[in-house]
């Protein structure tokens, strides 16, 4: 398996746990009434959970071959 993949697997798991936390937060606000807009922040925070797991796979797949020393 290239370095790209295993960095962009290894993205995914990080990707997927930062995804699942930042939503909990997010239904945490919005059940609780946290803030003055309590439905829009949640929302922002789910926009801002899907990034994330996005994110990190697409450096995972970058930052891979770096940490390896290769130029995939």
């Amino acid at each position: 398996m290239s370095p790209n993949m295993v960095g962009a697997i290894i993205g995914f798991v990080v990707g997927f746990l930062g995804y699942v936390y930042i939503r909990m937060v997010a239904n945490r606000v919005e059940s609780q009434g946290i803030g003055k807009d309590p439905k829009r922040a949640a929302n922002l925070l789910r926009m801002v959970a899907i990034f994330d797991f996005v994110f990190f796979i697409v450096l995972g797949y970058f930052v891979g071959p770096m940490i390896v020393g290769e130029s995939g």
